[in-house]
């Protein structure tokens, strides 16, 4: 009974260690067909051009001299259109953009200059109120007792401010 025991114990293990290679041998068996279906020929390109790798994207933006800087992410295609292909991230920091004469910057972004709204036009009798669409509002003002500093809207609707000597008085010219 003594040497029955650990005989059994034996046999169990070895009945176990055989079916577990028979299982691994399946599960490799089972893998080995989708493998081998693919073949050299079927190859997927990964890329034609740049547009399908990734979009663009700027990240951490601010604005410095007029113009957006941060960390903008563009995606390069290797070798477009071959086997070869490979898409690649580039990383940029530092200036993203120049916004030129008819955009400003906003926020990291640059925005063109439209919607410039002023509610007296270059009129120096009235107090007026410049609008414009990065939300800044500039309304018109005595710099002294004896200058006014008149806000407008230019032809390509951008907010200016001019000054005119008169005697001023609640941000108009009076007498």
């Amino acid at each position: 009974m003594r040497i029955l025991i650990p005989l059994i114990i034996v046999l169990a293990l070895l009945l176990a260690s055989c079916s577990t290679e028979t299982k691994t041998s399946k599960v490799v068996e089972v893998q080995k067909p989708a493998v081998q279906a693919e073949s050299p020929g079927a190859q997927k390109i990964a890329c034609y051009s740049d547009a399908d790798c990734g979009v663009r994207r700027a990240e951490n933006t601010y604005c410095f001299q007029d113009n957006p800087v941060g960390d903008l992410y563009e995606w390069r295609c290797s070798n477009p259109g071959t086997a070869q292909a490979s898409c690649e991230e580039l990383h940029k920091k530092g200036p993203i953009a120049s916004c030129g004469d008819t955009y400003f910057c906003y926020k990291g972004e640059c925005v063109k200059y439209a919607d410039c709204n002023d509610s007296d036009g270059l009129d120096y009798e009235v107090q007026g109120k410049v609008t414009t669409n990065d939300f800044a509002v500039k309304e018109d003002y005595c710099k002294n007792s004896g200058e006014l500093a008149e806000y407008y809207c230019s032809s390509d609707e951008r907010a200016f401010v001019q000054t005119k000597a008169c005697k001023c008085e609640h941000g108009a010219c009076i007498g």
